[in-house]
């Protein structure tokens, strides 16, 4: 071992080392607040310590090398996504030039942060995703379910839930903090966290860290807005934290794309009734049968893969 490389491992362990006072430092002062829920948080924060899943998600959200083939969503594609749809054109678009003539705690990206966790939680589960794997992200209504029933979104039926609305996000832009006190547990909370991230994954520690700060800081804008305020209030934090823990333990891929929301994304045909589904094996595409045809009309996918018939997605 080299010199260099010895200076940076002793640097590491001290880091680590750190982080491991501050968390017990954290962990004794939060104590002190009497908030309902945040006992039940610092409990899930602790257990967060042993963790193998969180060290991959913090792996995962730090790499641009999720989706296994090369296809993306077109403009005209991603637009069809309800959630950012509303959302854009109302909330500034993000960034730090953005945020300097903005006001507003939340912004588009923040929003867009929701698929950036379920495409992580997707590939610690799965490995690399598949372009079905993006249809289900994104257009299943897992987005609407986390932003509007939070820490009950796997309790709700989505037509029990509002439409994203700019209105909705008209609101949430004007959302701010109740008074320092609260600023105050949200920031103990968050350092708490990055101690935790700093002793499991020292090497994306500066990567990651802002990621999921901004993530709970939207889920607990989200959480006021469905509570009918525009102040940030310390309950809300902790359903924040409650959604993050909820999400992060649920298998997420049990969600499958809505039909009716994948007209004209890809090569699905517009034709209403089912004939069924070609999907390749190999890159994740998928054909919609048009009535008259046949799987056997097809023999492989343009990719050269091979083609299994499939009645439902």
């Amino acid at each position: 071992m080299s010199i260099s490389e010895k200076l940076e491992e002793m640097a590491t362990e001290k880091e680590r080392e750190r982080g491991i006072i501050d968390i017990e430092r954290l962990f004794n002062y939060l104590k002190n607040f009497e908030i309902d829920g945040l006992n039940e948080i610092l409990i899930e924060i602790n257990g967060l310590r042993g963790s193998k899943f969180y060290e991959e998600l913090i792996k995962a959200v730090t790499t641009n090398r999720l989706v296994k083939e090369n296809r993306k969503f077109t403009f005209e594609e991603g637009s069809k996504v309800r959630l950012l749809r509303a959302a854009k054109g109302t909330l500034p678009f993000g960034g730090l030039l953005t945020n300097i003539f903005s006001s507003s705690l939340i912004s588009l990206r923040d929003i867009a942060l929701v698929h950036v966790y379920l495409e992580s939680i997707y590939y610690v589960e799965k490995g690399k995703l598949k372009w079905i794997d993006s249809l289900n992200i994104y257009f299943s209504g897992l987005d609407e379910r986390i932003v509007f029933a939070l820490n009950k979104f796997d309790e709700v039926d989505l037509e029990d839930l509002p439409e994203p609305t700019s209105k909705y996000f008209q609101i949430l832009k004007k959302v701010k903090w109740k008074n320092k006190e609260v600023k105050n547990v949200y920031t103990t909370l968050t350092e708490l966290m990055q101690d935790i991230i700093l002793i499991k994954c020292i090497n994306k520690f500066s990567e990651y860290k802002a990621v999921e700060d901004l993530f709970i800081r939207t889920l607990a804008g989200c959480s006021a807005v469905n509570e009918g305020r525009l102040e940030i209030e310390a309950e809300d934090v902790v359903m924040a934290y409650k959604t993050f823990f909820k999400l992060i333990n649920t298998d997420v891929t049990e969600y499958k794309a809505i039909p009716e929301r994948l007209e004209g994304i890809g090569v699905y045909g517009g034709n209403t009734e089912n004939n069924g589904y070609l999907v390749c094996e190999s890159c994740g595409g998928y054909y919609k049968l048009e009535e008259g045809e046949s799987p056997d009309d097809f023999s492989k996918c343009q990719c050269g893969g091979e083609l299994e018939f499939r009645e439902e997605l």
